[in-house]
């Protein structure tokens, strides 16, 4: 009797092809991510993954657009300041699990299908408030510039072993070398930030952007609520 056939894998197709990169991009980050080593992921050659995706540039769009589609945008019910803080936390959560992502955003901008719901969302959610369109996507650009660029921050900390320095050492040794008496800005502030946590240091800069929304809201609505009715017609 022959023996048992072996498994054969699953016929290669582009979603299978996506799938395989954006577990790449969780272990090895978005930079890594190249053609070849995804074709030795999937036990195929470079040529098999250049009939699904036309190029590794092709492909990092395709894997940028399913890991922002696993972001789930919070309740409608949620009034924006709160709306932002969830939402901060779960693209956060996604940035540091795929490394190079915020890299992407910041360089790309929000190219992708998956971002710009993301952006369309969060537009109408300031602008349901009271912020008038242009205003509302300014804030949109300012907060998520301030995200991207906070979680590519902890990054470092994230991948960062025991044999390594503390990212932002050579940045302490040079402000602690300089003389307090001439820097004491310098010397009153450094070594709080060498102690603070880097999720506490998140969230109290969260905190930052988030009152200066609310503070706009609030003077956007205070000023409606300021403004003289219109004289009713005769």
């Amino acid at each position: 009797m022959p023996s048992a056939a072996r498994k054969r894998p699953p016929r290669l197709s582009r979603d299978l092809v996506v799938e395989a990169a954006v577990v790449l991009v969780r272990e090895q980050g978005l930079r890594q991510l190249s053609m070849r080593t995804l074709a030795e992921r999937l036990g195929v050659t470079p040529m098999a993954v250049y009939k699904h995706v036309e190029h590794r540039d092709a492909l990092v769009l395709l894997s940028v657009e399913a890991i922002l589609g696993t972001v789930a945008l919070p309740e409608e019910r949620l009034e924006p300041v709160p709306w932002l803080r969830v939402l901060a936390g779960r693209v956060r959560a996604v940035g540091l699990a795929h490394r190079g992502l915020m890299d992407f955003l910041l360089d790309e901008g929000p190219t992708v299908h998956t971002a710009l719901v993301i952006l369309d969302r969060t537009v109408r959610k300031l602008h349901g408030a009271g912020i008038p369109w242009k205003e509302a996507g300014a804030l949109h650009n300012t907060f998520f510039s301030w995200l991207a660029g906070a979680v590519r921050r902890q990054e470092p900390w994230d991948v960062s072993t025991r044999d390594t320095p503390p990212p932002f050492e050579k940045f302490f040794a040079a402000a602690e070398a300089l003389p307090a008496k001439d820097y004491p800005g310098l010397a009153h502030s450094v070594p709080h930030m060498r102690a603070t946590d880097v999720g506490r240091e998140f969230e109290a800069s969260l905190d930052f952007m988030l009152e200066g929304i609310q503070r706009r809201i609030d003077a956007r609505q205070e000023a409606v609520r300021k403004k003289p009715p219109r004289p009713r017609p005769g």
